[in-house]
């Protein structure tokens, strides 16, 4: 996706910029705010963007969110497409149409999500999917794993030092639309003066966050969706290393701290941007090479800092993208009778992505068990209702909407 929209964003002008865009549909909205942001001059590319995202934020915080894992999505979608014989998956759909638009429910997708609905190499249940996830998702969409690992992380510091009054809480902020799932990218090295490259930036955020996901496959194009990098399968290195290592940890609190020192280690970078962006923030200027290296070393404090709160249980819900990773892996090598299958990988993001910012989580039933095991009880901990059995999920949306 990022390959397909660079092309667009890296265009000497805005013209030939919009025409890329606009001549993939006919169909497609043509978005003009070229004269608006000429008036607002004053205004960042960063607080513009940063705006429309809280506007987004609160515009559905009075809503239930709902996450669908990737079956759900495709069950729904074979009721559009006349395939699905369960009852309970038609009279769910009529029921999730309902609550979008009364406003009570939503169904944001994730990064995850996005990825697995672009497998299907069928044109026509890729666009009835499509079509579905626009009607309920209303066009938004969770923060990419990576950005709300950052912005968790930025959010642990500001509230940490300032308050938490002093940032925007996540269940505001967390929220995007599709066409910026995996990040959002500006035109840049324009031909045009700085203020009115500028202005180009900030009507082509316009455009392009007024995108749909059926927007989005019609530019991409299916010869671009199918070849699209894939995930490779580790779970038998997982597996490997699950037998390796099975005698160096004797409990689960163990195990947990001990993949909670790899996630940390593996993110420590994001931490050392966190504090980068804080310090161009603060300072008004990029840091210098020396800068950088302190940055760099306080990045490492940063990360035994947050490993030493998490080994004396003092992080409370801070994290929850770390902590329910590293919290599945660990509940899974304690199970002697489990091991890692294919799509542990996809079911955990979407666990991290579902329990944190959603009020209700629908998924398969071996997910359903792990997230809620005795050890972890992730449901609990962040509230998040998670069920399984499409009648269960008939009666839950049932209330919502009553």
């Amino acid at each position: 996706t990022q390959r397909a929209f660079s092309r667009v964003s890296h265009l000497a002008g805005y013209t030939g910029l919009y025409n890329n865009l606009l001549t993939a549909s006919k169909m497609m909205k043509f978005v003009n705010t070229f004269e608006k942001h000429r008036q607002e001059p004053n205004i960042s590319l960063e607080e513009y963007t940063k705006g429309l995202r809280l506007q987004l934020g609160e515009e559905i915080k009075s809503c239930k969110k709902i996450y669908l894992d990737t079956n759900y999505w495709l069950e729904l979608r074979n009721v559009i497409l006349g395939r699905q014989k369960n009852k309970n998956f038609v009279k769910l759909l009529a029921l999730l149409h309902n609550g979008v638009k009364a406003g009570k429910l939503i169904c944001p997708i994730s990064d995850e999500n996005y990825y697995e609905i672009l497998l299907q190499s069928d044109p026509s249940t890729l666009s009835a999917s499509a079509s579905l996830i626009d009607d309920l998702s209303r066009g938004v969409a969770l923060l990419s794993t990576e950005e709300r690992i950052k912005f968790e992380i930025l959010y642990f510091i500001h509230s940490s030092t300032k308050g938490k009054n002093s940032v925007c809480h996540p269940d505001i902020f967390v929220w995007s639309k599709v066409s910026y799932i995996y990040g959002a990218s500006h035109p840049t090295s324009t031909t045009f003066s700085p203020e009115e490259e500028l202005v180009i930036q900030k009507a082509f955020f316009d455009q392009m966050w007024s995108l749909s996901l059926t927007d989005m496959i019609k530019v991409i194009g299916m010869d671009n969706i199918l070849s699209m990098p894939k995930y490779n399968d580790i779970s038998e290195k997982l597996n490997e290393s699950k037998i390796k290592y099975a005698n160096e940890n004797n409990s689960f609190e163990q195990r947990f701290l001990s993949e909670i020192a790899g996630v940390i280690d593996l993110f420590q970078p994001l931490f050392e941007d966190a504090l980068v962006y804080l310090f161009e923030k603060e300072k008004g200027y990029k840091p210098a090479t020396e800068e950088v290296e302190a940055t760099n070393n306080s990045g490492k404090q940063m990360a035994n800092l947050i490993y030493h709160a998490f080994k004396k249980d003092k992080l409370g819900n801070y994290f929850p993208s770390l902590v329910i990773g590293a919290g599945l892996h660990a509940s899974v090598r304690q199970d002697v009778n489990r091991k890692f299958k294919t799509n542990d990988m996809s079911d955990f993001r979407h666990a991290q992505a579902a329990l944190p910012y959603f009020d209700y989580f629908f998924t398969e039933h071996s997910l359903r068990d792990l997230v809620s095991r005795n050890n972890i009880r992730f449901d609990k901990k962040y509230n998040c209702k998670v069920l399984s059995d499409p009648g269960q999920a008939v009666e839950c949306v049932t209330k919502i909407c009553s």
